[in-house]
């Protein structure tokens, strides 16, 4: 009966990787539109990065079962082991691929930020081009309107 116990974990965890891999693969997808969105389309941007939150919570929760099988079970069965080195390879290597994704997508998003940060700074210092243009143009006593009709 222990062995058809560890071949009845060795599935569960097979499942569990599998469940593991395909949310590493949404979470890729989602990094991959986040990193080709137009900056400027914050909605689409949110739901993306909600998206990947999501990824990331559905992946915390099979760890913790993972962890809970392997540490329940001495040891699998040849060929178990076997799936799970490809799963597990699957699972690194798509692991990799989003980090570098994510990597270019920051890069991107710090560029695009610190370009609007310039704009608005630079809007912000022309207001004390006006304000000195007019004190200039005007004195220091801004233009007074009359009541022409009195």
């Amino acid at each position: 009966m222990n062995r058809n116990n560890n071949n009845i974990q060795a599935c569960d965890l097979l499942s569990l990787l599998k469940r593991k891999l395909g949310a590493f693969k949404a979470f890729l997808s989602a990094t991959a539109l986040l990193r080709d969105a137009d900056l400027q389309e914050m909605e689409k941007i949110e739901t993306l990065i909600a998206e990947r939150e999501n990824c990331i919570k559905v992946i915390k929760g099979i760890d913790g079962g993972i962890n809970r099988i392997k540490n329940s079970i001495p040891a699998l069965p040849g060929e178990a082991m076997k799936k799970i080195r490809t799963l597990k390879k699957a699972i690194d290597d798509t692991a990799a691929d989003a980090a570098d994704l994510n990597k270019e997508f920051e890069t991107m998003f710090i560029s695009y930020h610190d370009d609007l940060k310039d704009r608005l700074s630079k809007t912000r210092n022309s207001r004390k081009g006006v304000k000195n243009y007019a004190i200039r143009a005007y004195g220091v006593n801004q233009p007074r309107f009359l009541d022409v009709r009195s």
